[in-house]
């Protein structure tokens, strides 16, 4: 018994997008005569599967499937067996899916056509332009409202801790998406009008008009997406395990705001060893916006030598930004993010010498303030433990911090 050979494959970028039918039934049509038949199911992620064969003439068709070709869909996308068994009957083989649409071919050049009846072939798509409106309602939502809602405003502060370059790509690619959405609508109204008035829609298509131009456009566009992806689940890692964060104990430098040691100079700091979260750590990192920037989190105790003992906490977010209106949009955006807290209640508090100076309490009832000055923003909460024999008021502990501001 003669052994079957495998097939052999040749795969290729396909040169132009989904709803340039012309183009792409042109397209499979000169592979044909290239001697390169479209394999059943060949077509994933933008590249096309061809088996090997000797050069023919193949005539391919597509046509906008009435149900949803998603591989979740019914039937996988694919199209009822009662239409592919039909398509048969015409001299019309089922080959495989793009998009919203379902690709036939024929070597018979005289095979009945699928609907000589415009107002038959607008029905389908119709059906297809809902699935594509309901899909370009989507990817506008999530391309460019979700991003807005989920930040709930606050875009300036997500960009200074994210990192202006990948918020800047995860952006792009928001922004992208929802382009690349708005056009594929565009250009399937069009396509239902040019069906509607009876216009063929596989003729003279000359599909390397601007293959360069739409291969760039998708090569540039996968890229901005695999970064994007990568930096938020990079972020999303780091907010979980605090890779980025550093023991307060082996931390040596010089902090550029005060610290519990400084609110009362003199003695001896001891932190709690507790492992949770980011407490008793440090995270520095710079930024295109904001070059200088730190988060501190301290618990513990600072015992002097007199017997005075400071225990508390301080939690500090600081920066140095390259322009003050980064700062004062800074500031505003800490403000809403306290104002989500419950029992949120606005603290009268001027400290000389600011440019603005926010104090409230939330729902610990914890005091916490927002200190600018120029460039520079601070975002503070101090609190102190009844083990305690020093305490401060809000007045003089955000004096304290202010103070490094005025450096």
């Amino acid at each position: 018994m003669e052994e079957r050979k495998e097939p052999k494959l040749a795969h290729r970028l396909i040169p132009c997008p989904q709803y340039d039918v012309s183009g792409m039934e042109c397209w499979l049509s000169d592979m044909a005569k290239q001697g390169l038949i479209l394999q059943n199911d060949g077509i994933f992620a933008g590249i096309a599967t061809f088996e090997k064969a000797s050069p023919q003439n193949v005539k391919y068709r597509l046509q906008p499937a009435e149900k949803s070709t998603s591989m979740w869909a019914d039937n996988n996308g694919d199209p009822d067996e009662e239409v592919v068994e039909l398509s048969k009957e015409y001299g019309w083989e089922y080959v495989a899916k793009r998009g919203e649409f379902h690709i036939y071919r024929t070597n018979d050049f005289t095979a009945r056509e699928f609907h000589t009846d415009p107002e038959v072939q607008a029905l389908a798509m119709n059906a297809m332009r809902k699935r594509q409106r309901d899909n370009l309602f989507s990817s506008v939502f999530f391309g460019l409202f979700y991003p807005w809602l989920l930040f709930k405003g606050k875009m300036m502060l997500s960009i200074v801790h994210v990192g202006t370059i990948p918020m800047v790509l995860i952006m792009i690619g928001c922004l992208w998406m929802s382009i690349n959405s708005i056009v594929g609508a565009v250009k399937l109204i069009k396509l239902r009008k040019k069906v509607l008035n009876g216009e063929e829609t596989g003729s003279g298509s000359n599909w390397k008009k601007g293959i360069w131009v739409y291969h760039a456009n998708n090569i540039l566009r996968r890229c901005v997406y695999i970064i994007a992806i990568f930096w938020f689940l990079k972020l999303m890692g780091d907010q979980i395990i605090y890779e980025e964060y550093i023991p307060l104990a082996d931390y040596t430098k010089d902090m550029p705001f005060a610290t519990m040691e400084d609110f009362l100079p003199g003695g001896e700091r001891e932190l709690m060893n507790m492992k949770v979260g980011n407490m008793n750590t440090v995270r520095e990192w710079s930024d295109l916006l904001s070059p200088v920037n730190f988060e501190w989190d301290e618990v513990g105790e600072v015992v002097h030598s007199d017997g005075r003992i400071l225990s508390g906490g301080l939690e500090v977010i600081y920066h140095e930004t390259k322009a003050p209106w980064i700062a004062k949009r800074l500031a505003r955006e800490y403000l809403l993010k306290g104002k989500e807290s419950k029992e949120f209640e606005l603290v009268d508090l001027e400290i000389e010498g600011m440019d603005q100076v926010i104090a409230y309490n939330s729902t610990l009832h914890y005091p916490s303030i927002i200190l600018r000055k120029g460039g520079k923003i601070l975002h503070a909460r101090f609190y102190t433990h009844a083990s305690g024999t020093v305490t401060y008021e809000l007045e003089e502990w955000a004096g304290m911090l202010a103070e490094c501001l005025n450096e």
